[in-house]
């Protein structure tokens, strides 16, 4: 079956296209990775849907906002089980957990009050993230994967998280935080091990 032309939107780092970007590449799905730069967003952002980045362009037609994007793309490549509404329910809290994590995070790193940013981060990694990150662990499985021996959306979510919370580029976040998680490490690990996220990261290095 012939794949629509598709092209992604968004800046020259992971954040919020990721998810969608590895949903296809893992997958084989041709697409193009097209990253602008601060000065040729803001010339395009009046055209954009929701004025924000990322979009996925399918067929020409514009479309936004991070998550259906990615639910979008991993449905073309069979990553995400549509057919099986409790399976896809199953990664859908999965992809609004982590995104509960990340808006925390930059809640705290990126206050408008300078004064009290310290404050934030320190609840932030001393009480927030320890409720928050224990009820996502208790979540997965101990198989390979989180549907079992299919890679899914949410593996594939769950090791960009992993890997973003133990990046060591978040300002009072020690990169050990997650190391007492042992089920996601481990299917962080599975996903990090998968031939094209490896032939992804071989690509794009400074992720």
């Amino acid at each position: 079956m012939a794949h629509p032309s598709l092209k992604i939107t968004y800046f020259d780092m992971p954040g919020r296209a990721e998810l969608t970007r590895l949903a296809l590449f893992v997958s084989d799905i041709p697409f193009e990775d097209e990253r602008l730069t601060g000065e040729q967003f803001g010339a395009r952002k009046p055209s954009l849907p929701f004025k924000q980045l990322p979009t996925l362009t399918v067929n020409g037609e514009v479309l936004a906002q991070s998550h259906p994007m990615a639910r979008y793309a991993a449905s073309l490549g069979g990553l995400y089980p549509a057919a099986d509404p409790l399976a896809a329910y199953r990664i859908d809290e999965i992809l609004a957990a982590n995104q509960d994590v990340l808006n925390a995070m930059i809640a705290a790193m990126f206050t408008r009050d300078l004064d009290k940013k310290p404050e934030l981060i320190k609840e932030l990694v001393e009480t927030k993230l320890p409720q928050m990150l224990p009820c996502i662990e208790a979540r997965l499985p101990t198989t390979k994967y989180f549907l079992g021996d299919k890679l899914s959306l949410a593996d594939i979510d769950l090791y960009l998280s992993y890997t973003n919370l133990s990046s060591g580029k978040w300002e009072g976040i020690p990169k050990t935080l997650v190391d007492g998680y042992p089920r996601w490490k481990a299917l962080s690990a599975s996903v990090a091990a998968h031939p094209r996220v490896e032939a992804w990261n071989a690509k794009h290095p400074a992720h």
